[in-house]
């Protein structure tokens, strides 16, 4: 499987446990995805055109909940600016995160019962320097959920398969 091919999988597994922890972080009231089989369909564009990626992906409670924690954690030490608010039958959260040398401000709006369904949409904006001038990246992820049952089948809690079939450890 080509690196890049690996890289997008990897990006695309690794938004959904973070998306699943900022919700959970912030007020424990909110879902995290049930536990089991999910499709993921998530469309990523960062000026130069969408490029669109499926996987599934086994989800487990025990990963869920270790994610949340970690998360909130990371959340509270990186970011200046961390709101979760509740617009009709959406959740936003707005942050304002420094991760080393790069600046991310993102608003990202979530949806569905978490159970059956879900919607993300990140909007985001990178900021940080390189070769001494300030590089900024502005980025839509939107990514849907659709749960496909209890069984996990041959993946394991915190793997992901691809279209290509090649499977990684996210968590």
């Amino acid at each position: 499987m080509p690196a890049s091919s690996r890289r997008v999988i990897a990006l695309t597994a690794g938004l959904c446990l973070l998306l699943g922890a900022v919700a959970q972080a912030a007020d424990p009231s909110l879902p995290l995805r049930k536990a089991g089989l999910w499709e993921l369909s998530t469309t990523m564009d960062e000026g130069l055109g969408p490029k669109d990626q499926t996987l599934t992906m086994c989800i487990d409670a025990d990963m869920e909940r270790t994610t949340a924690a970690a998360s909130a954690d990371e959340h509270t030490k990186q970011c200046s600016k961390y709101s979760i608010s509740r617009q009709g039958e959406s959740t936003v959260v707005d942050m304002a995160c420094q991760f080393a040398s790069r600046h991310v401000a993102s608003r990202t709006e979530m949806s569905g019962d978490f159970e059956k369904t879900f919607e993300v949409k990140i909007e985001s904006t990178t900021s940080g320097e390189h070769n001494q001038q300030t590089v900024s990246v502005k980025r839509t992820i939107i990514q849907k959920g659709k749960y496909l049952g209890e069984s996990c089948g041959d993946l394991a809690g915190g793997e992901a398969k691809g279209a290509d079939g090649a499977t990684i450890l996210v968590q």
